[in-house]
């Protein structure tokens, strides 16, 4: 399953939670809740919960119900009620997750992006090491990515990113997997010249962590249909051109070291952890400075399976 959170066209009730299903006659966002009483009128089962959070704490009983539900409607596609399924250009799609708990970004996980920041021959990490980004840094697609005043240096990260289903603390690493719910893309937006103050002093936050530093999207496919997620392309374009290509093999430590690890401070269905970015960042490319973000620009960042999350560049207001 696709999932997806979204804003009907004219709707000031955002975050509805629905299914993205890809038809011969075009693309369309099936609303979860909606689509359950049709499909079941007069059911005893419990409601299927309105947001992703709530439908990821309910278990896998609740993602059994949704696609049950959706395997009735592509059943009786043309039997479903008005505004029980939409064409997908009249919503606005939201982030799959709109307020994680935690979003766990390791970094320098792959060893070209290590050599382009750190130099040939660095020594990769001997553990997936990382920082927090703040749950209320994340956007959806197509929101704008906001340039903060106070950097000139705004770069981009296409990253995959796992989506916790199943809590818990002190992992295996051989049962790490298990406790995805889904994946997406997450762009990890960093202020690089914040950034290297914060390293020097001994941390990583504001370079990291700032409004509009998390766009993720567009859509969670569930875990059942992506078992491994090392078979995955990455791309990223700005403008059009290609900044960053990668593949999601190339990781140092892979999302069963990287969940392991990070379960130490004990995970929560709806936590994001990310995979680290490939080479071609504009960091790495210095000192041409030129390929740094500024307002105006589109970013596209694609990941196999995953789609496509745009979001533009915008100059801060006021």
């Amino acid at each position: 399953m696709k999932i997806v959170r979204y804003c009907p066209a004219k709707s000031r009730k955002c975050g509805r939670l629905g299914l993205l299903v890809e038809r011969p006659d075009g693309a369309y966002v099936l609303d979860l809740a909606r689509a359950r009483v049709w499909a079941f009128p007069g059911s005893r089962q419990s409601p299927i919960p309105n947001d992703v959070l709530p439908l990821l704490r309910s278990g896998q009983k609740a993602l059994t119900m949704a696609q049950k539900v959706l395997d009735a409607a592509l059943r009786r596609w043309d039997d479903l009620p008005f505004g029980v399924a939409m064409p997908l250009g009249d919503v606005r799609l939201e982030a799959p997750v709109g307020r994680p708990g935690k979003i766990i970004c390791p970094g320098l996980n792959f060893r070209k992006h290590l050599e382009e920041t750190q130099g040939p021959g660095a020594k990769p990490p001997e553990k997936p090491y990382g920082f927090l980004k703040a749950p209320s840094s994340v956007i959806g697609p197509d929101d704008p990515i906001i340039m903060p005043i106070w950097t000139q240096k705004l770069d981009y990260e296409v990253e995959l990113a796992a989506v916790i289903g199943v809590g818990g603390t002190n992992i295996p690493r051989e049962e790490a997997l298990q406790h995805v719910a889904g994946y997406t893309i997450l762009n990890d937006v960093s202020a690089r010249e914040v950034q290297a103050a914060e390293r020097q002093a001994g941390f990583l936050t504001l370079g990291k962590s700032f409004p509009t530093s998390c766009p993720m999207g567009p859509y969670l496919l569930t875990a059942d249909e992506l078992p491994d997620p090392h078979v995955l392309s990455m791309e990223l374009r700005v403008n059009g051109e290609i900044r960053q290509q990668g593949h999601t093999s190339d990781l140092i430590h892979d999302f069963s070291a990287i969940i392991a690890y990070w379960s130490r401070m004990g995970l929560e269905p709806g936590d994001v952890i990310s995979s680290g970015t490939p080479s071609g960042v504009a960091l790495g490319r210095e000192p041409d400075t030129s390929w740094y973000l500024k307002p105006g620009d589109v970013v596209e960042a694609r990941i196999e399976r995953l789609g496509t999350l745009r979001n533009p560049v915008a100059a801060p207001v006021g």
